[in-house]
C-alpha cells in the first residue's frame, strides 16, 4: 500500500504510517513501510496506545540499529531510552515487561551454561545488539540449576580468586544441587568460591572438601 501511494504522489510529499500491535507485527510493519517510502512512523514510549498499543519507540530504534548501527548511534541518543521508559512507566503506573526491547530485565541476561559460555567468548553469538550502545548492561546469572562451570570460572576471575578448573567444576555441581533444593543467591555462590580459594589448590575435584562445622550459611554445608 505504501509503495502504491508513493508511486502516485510527489516525491517531496511525506507519508505518515500508523500501525497497532494486534498481531505482534507493528515493528516489522513499520520497518517495511519505511523501506517502501514512508517518511514518518508514529511511535510511543513502550508502545503505549489503544488496545494492543502502537509501534514502540525502543523496538523500532532497535530494528533500525541492526540495519545501520553507526547511523542510528549518530542520529539518536540511544542511552536515553532506558531513562525515558522508566519515567513513562512510573507516570503511567505500569511495569516494563521483563522481555521488553532493550530495557527489559531479561533483554541481556544469560542463564543457561551454553549461552553464558558463548556470550563470554563472543557476545555477538547471541546478541545482535550491543547493550553498551543503549546504556544497559549484560548480566550472567549464576545462582541457579542451569549454570555452567565456565560462568563460575568467570565469576571467580571477577573476584580475583585462584581456583583450579577441577575445583570450579566441583563447585558448579554443588551449586546446581543447592539450586535444585531451594532458591539461592549470588552471595552464596561467592561464599563457595571463596572457601575453595582459601583452601589448598588441588588438581582433582576428589580432593575438594566441604566442612560441616563452618559458621557460613547452613545451605552451604554438606
Amino acid at each position: 500500500m505504501i509503495q502504491a501511494v508513493r508511486s502516485v504522489i510527489r516525491p517531496e510529499t511525506g507519508i505518515e504510517f500508523h500501525t497497532h500491535n494486534d498481531t505482534g507485527c507493528c515493528v516489522a510493519n513499520a520497518f517495511v513501510a519505511l523501506e517502501a517510502g514512508a517518511t514518518h512512523i508514529d511511535t510511543s514510549v513502550l508502545g503505549i496506545g489503544e488496545r494492543n498499543g502502537i509501534t514502540p519507540l525502543g523496538g523500532l530504534l532497535a530494528r533500525m540499529y541492526v540495519l545501520d548501527k553507526e547511523e542510528i548511534k549518530r542520529r539518536y541518543n540511544l542511552p536515553l531510552i532506558r531513562s525515558l521508559e522508566r519515567y513513562i512507566a512510573t507516570c503511567s503506573d505500569i511495569h516494563i515487561p521483563f522481555n521488553n526491547y532493550i530495557t527489559g530485565s531479561a533483554a541481556f541476561t544469560h542463564k543457561a551454561g551454553v549461552h553464558s559460555k558463548a556470550v563470554m567468548q563472543n557476545p555477538t553469538a547471541y546478541e545482535v545488539i550491543d547493550p553498551a550502545d543503549f546504556g544497559v548492561e549484560r548480566k550472567i546469572q549464576l545462582a541457579h540449576r542451569l549454570t555452567g562451570w565456565n560462568a563460575m570460572a568467570h565469576r571467580a576471575k571477577q573476584l580475583n580468586l585462584d581456583i583450579s578448573d577441577d575445583q570450579i567444576k566441583a563447585a558448579t555441581t554443588k551449586i546446581k544441587n543447592l539450586a535444585d533444593q531451594s532458591s539461592i543467591k549470588l552471595d552464596q555462590v561467592d561464599a563457595i568460591l571463596m572457601k575453595l580459594a582459601a583452601g589448598p589448590r588441588t588438581s582433582s575435584s576428589a580432593f575438594v572438601t566441604w566442612s560441616s562445622t563452618s559458621s557460613a550459611d547452613p545451605k552451604l554445608k554438606v
